[in-house]
């Protein structure tokens, strides 16, 4: 294939409920441009990847457990643009190359799309960074918080409202500390240690299990606080839930959930509650009441944005206090005078632009000289075995209980959806948007979806 203006886009989504719509509203703006896009499940278009046209693909992110199938898309001749799903919750420069930051993978993608000035500067300042185009577009998941998008979720938020009432909403953020998978999950040892640390230290998870266990002893104070009120605890996407219910047993008034996207979740609430959680942020660009809880301090760990844009409490009483005087009309305390200009550096300038707009933008202008030359049937062959290899290895897995490839956890992290739940999202969209209106989208594959002008 030579690449030209209607050359494939692939959008892979590895958690549904974060990123789809996400993801749908950009394939809206690169369909009206003439690109056949093919959006969904990032499992299913890996294991697809094969038997997709070459195109450009654009990565969640450029860690190390991408390294395989870049190396196949390569030979597939595919273009690979990324950007990093996780870059608005980080600590230190350092920490953020170790966990986030492939050297190798970092140079195979063309061009890598930037939240803004703090997470381009995170880029280039990489170990073993060669001089990969980074620009500072944003990320489509803001779009929707914007008040351009943000109707798109009224009808859940009216739903949530009918069910809950002026709910409060707790979200959760300990994936690694109470994993979906236990063999994935960070476990402290008989000795005091941490198993599974992955790229962080055993310190930070020492501070996320203490965090962990006073949100669990707050649940019951804050319910029995608030008997009046439905309280609603979303877990992380990869958390288990069984610790949740157990911190909530003999509590009426709690419901345990993840289900959809957590923004009209924050829409339909009366007040949201986190700690480090990507959920501060996003409840801050919404204008919403949000409050961070800290009974566990650390000078080294807590000066994450979500954080800083957040309300703070430090206890149990000054928690129920806060919320009590929100219930009775008394604003939360206004946040510090710096922190539009954190979200600023750490997401770009809230101008009211779409990162989709600048996205889309970008493509247009310089999408095709991202392709390289079209590999040699050799080259081709090799990538396609080397897929098909993949494939199986995965599908081999997905049947191992308690695996990281397991059907289970695939499903969790990816419920699924047919071809007329996202030809109902976008029509949605396209009456927030007033645009998409001749875009049409067809199955491909189980949880894979084109969207195309025809």
């Amino acid at each position: 294939m030579t690449a030209h203006a209607s050359y494939p886009v692939i959008l892979p989504s590895e958690t549904q409920s974060r990123e789809f719509d996400a993801k749908l509203l950009l394939a809206g703006y690169l369909a009206e441009r003439g690109h056949p896009v093919f959006v969904g499940s990032r499992i299913e278009i890996h294991n697809r990847i094969h038997t997709l046209p070459r195109g450009l693909y654009l990565a969640k992110d450029v860690r190390g457990s991408s390294r395989r199938i870049f190396r196949i898309m390569d030979k597939l001749g595919f273009a690979i643009a990324a950007w990093d799903e996780e870059a608005i919750v980080h600590s230190d420069r350092a920490t953020y190359h170790q966990r986030r930051v492939d050297t190798e993978n970092l140079n195979r993608i063309k061009v890598f799309f930037a939240l803004g000035a703090n997470n381009r500067e995170l880029i280039e300042s990489a170990p073993g960074y060669r001089g990969t185009p980074v620009y500072e577009t944003g990320n489509p998941r803001i779009d929707l918080l914007t008040p351009r998008c943000r109707q798109f979720f009224d009808p859940e938020v009216d739903a949530l409202r009918a069910r809950f009432g002026e709910f409060i909403l707790i979200n959760s953020n300990f994936g690694r500390i109470n994993h979906f998978l236990a063999s994935q999950a960070a476990t402290r040892t008989a000795d005091g240690g941490f198993t599974n640390l992955g790229n962080a230290n055993a310190e930070w998870w020492a501070f996320r299990q203490e965090v962990f266990e006073a949100f669990k002893a707050m649940l019951p104070v804050l319910a029995r606080a608030f008997s009046d009120r439905q309280i609603v605890l979303r877990p992380h996407p990869a958390e288990a839930h069984d610790a949740w219910r157990e911190a909530a047993q003999n509590l009426p008034n709690v419901t345990i959930i993840h289900q959809g996207s957590v923004y009209p979740w924050i829409m339909a609430s009366a007040v949201a509650i986190h700690n480090g959680c990507t959920t501060g942020l996003e409840s801050y660009l919404m204008d919403h009441p949000v409050i961070v809880y800290q009974t566990v301090t650390s000078e080294q760990f807590d000066k994450q944005l979500p954080n800083q844009v957040s309300t703070p409490v430090f206890s149990q009483d000054q928690l129920i206090s806060a919320l009590t005087d929100l219930f009775a009309g008394t604003p939360l305390p206004p946040l510090c005078s710096e922190a539009r200009l954190l979200a600023e550096e750490r997401l770009g300038p809230l101008d009211g632009a779409l990162a989709c707009e600048r996205i889309d933008a970008l493509i247009g202008e310089q999408g095709e000289s991202w392709f390289g030359p079209e590999p040699s049937l050799t080259t081709w062959i090799s990538g396609y075995f080397s897929a098909v290899r993949r494939r199986l290895s995965k599908t081999i897995n997905s049947y191992r209980p308690g695996h990281k490839n397991s059907r289970a956890y695939s499903e969790h992290r990816f419920p699924g959806l047919s071809e007329e739940e996202v030809q109902a999202r976008l029509a949605r969209l396209s009456k927030v948007m007033g645009r998409f209106s001749a875009l049409r989208v067809r199955q491909v594959h189980a949880n894979i979806f084109r969207v195309s002008d025809r």
